[in-house]
């Protein structure tokens, strides 16, 4: 656990740097420079080409986290999986196009109702999909060689800082909105790109294949999982983005806007888990390889208390404060106040759970997360129908988190029947307990001081004592503890 709360630690901090700039965007600059339906438009088409890339790689990007130790093993200096992580998705980039331009009058039908500022940009989406898909699959392919930071300072950095940079562009007038939309697309580019400038300075830039590795059993094996990997990875994505396609269709990019607002809010909360979960990941696929199951145990206890800590302290820093970081918005995006709380109970029960979606991805069981997908993206898409007409960007939130939860606790109890690994502890809920209690106490002081500032930074304070003291005085983690302290 070592070499994971290393590195988290610094992905960590790029992390919150980019939550930094996040939340200047997302507060500050967004909803004060664009129109509603105008950042609406924005969040639609990420949401969209997440989705789509993640049909567009064919199951390329979770098998490169696989088989790339096998092909490294075969062969450290010439195995050449680069290749096939560059072609292969290229493949299904072009066919995810041919059936792009053939389905496009039925996308444009369903948006031009309530969102017709989308059916005017659509176009955008085929290279916003490719420019993701690339970064997605050289960012695992960087992650395979033990670099998990590169892919965080582009993502959460770099990125967000383009953002910025365009958006006072089009603050001062000087680019109008179309110019605008095509920056913010164009500067997706950037990050395949610096991703692919890292792999070439670690010199791992092989793409001369070596057909002497692909022995017939192991194609096989690549293209049954890619398979399973491409529906099961293409389900997880539709449960997390599918809210907002359907809130951009049945509510509008207004709607959507408020939502997206208050859904990132929500979503700081996973930070710790997306830190953790980078460099997690590689190590539980290779202990899984080499059945070092009490390694994966060890594992899978403490990215589930250490996330949940992590998590819990951030929830209730949100909550205390939430009256005083709405006061930043207009108007009407104060509406996503209950979206908050209700993602972020959500984002507590799915970085509680700890790595069981890794452990099953890597594993024999890994058909288990399409099967279980499926019948999730099912009711996720039903209950976002049955929801949102009755309760707007609240139902649409409730939709989420109930699928998380479902999501989860099938993930939960297969993992406990098949391979006797269980995430929690009777530190789990001693964490549970402190965090609730310490809300609950914090939330409730009065001390009749009519600032928000004050206010919320003195039942912050008595909140994090309340809640973190306990866990560093009785070691309740000892990786958080020695962190803090300096300790090895």
């Amino acid at each position: 656990m070592g070499i994971i709360a290393k590195q988290s630690a610094w992905n960590s901090l790029i992390t919150y740097i980019g939550i930094g700039l996040g939340f200047v965007l997302t507060v500050f600059l967004y909803p004060h420079i664009l129109n509603p339906d105008q950042y609406g438009l924005t969040r639609v088409m990420v949401s969209a080409a997440l989705i789509l890339s993640q049909f567009a790689h064919l199951g390329f990007n979770n098998l490169i986290l696989r088989y790339f130790p096998f092909f490294k093993n075969a062969s450290p200096k010439e195995h050449g999986f680069l290749f096939w992580a560059l072609t292969v998705p290229f493949g299904g980039f072009l066919l995810f196009t041919l059936l792009f331009f053939l389905f496009d009058e039925l996308l444009i039908q369903v948006y031009s109702d309530r969102s017709p500022l989308f059916v005017d940009y659509y176009l955008w989406l085929l290279p916003l999909t490719l420019f993701v898909l690339y970064f997605e699959v050289l960012n695992n392919y960087l992650r395979s060689l033990r670099d998990s930071t590169t892919g965080s300072l582009v993502n959460e950095v770099s990125q967000r800082l383009f953002a910025i940079l365009f958006l006072g562009f089009y603050f001062f007038g000087w680019i109008s909105f179309a110019e605008f939309v095509a920056l913010f697309v164009l500067s997706y580019a950037s990050q395949p790109l610096l991703i692919l400038g890292q792999i070439i300075r670690k010199r791992e830039f092989q793409i001369k294949p070596n057909f002497n590795i692909l022995k017939k059993p192991l194609v096989k094996g690549m293209a049954n999982y890619s398979l399973y990997s491409l529906l099961g990875g293409l389900t997880t994505v539709l449960v997390w983005n599918v809210d907002v396609l359907m809130l951009g269709s049945m509510a509008g990019l207004d709607s959507t806007a408020i939502y997206a607002i208050a859904f990132y809010v929500g979503s700081v909360i996973a930070v710790p888990q997306r830190s953790i979960d980078k460099i997690a990941t590689p190590l539980i696929s290779e202990f899984i390889k080499q059945k070092k199951w009490k390694e994966v145990d060890r594992i899978y206890k403490k990215t589930s208390l250490n996330q949940l800590i992590l998590g819990m302290a951030i929830f209730g820093i949100i909550w205390i404060n939430i009256d005083l970081l709405f006061s930043f918005l207009p108007e009407v995006y104060r509406d996503g106040k209950w979206v908050v709380f209700i993602i972020g109970i959500g984002k507590l029960i799915d970085i509680g759970n700890g790595a069981n979606g890794v452990i099953l991805l890597n594993s024999r069981h890994y058909r288990v997360s399409f099967y279980t997908n499926i019948v999730l993206v099912a009711v996720t898409i039903f209950a976002n129908y049955m929801l949102i007409p009755l309760y707007g960007i609240e139902g649409a939130a409730i939709a989420s988190a109930g699928a998380i939860f479902i999501y989860n606790g099938v993930k939960f109890l297969y993992v406990k029947w098949k391979m006797k690994l269980t995430p929690f502890t009777y530190k789990t809920f001693i964490v549970i307990s402190l965090g609730v209690i310490a809300l609950f106490i914090s939330s409730r002081v009065n001390f009749k001081i009519d600032n928000l500032w004050i206010t919320g930074t003195l039942q912050s304070l008595i909140f994090l004592l309340l809640f973190a003291m306990p866990i560093l005085y009785f070691k309740v983690s000892e990786d958080i503890h020695n962190l803090i302290f300096n300790r090895k």
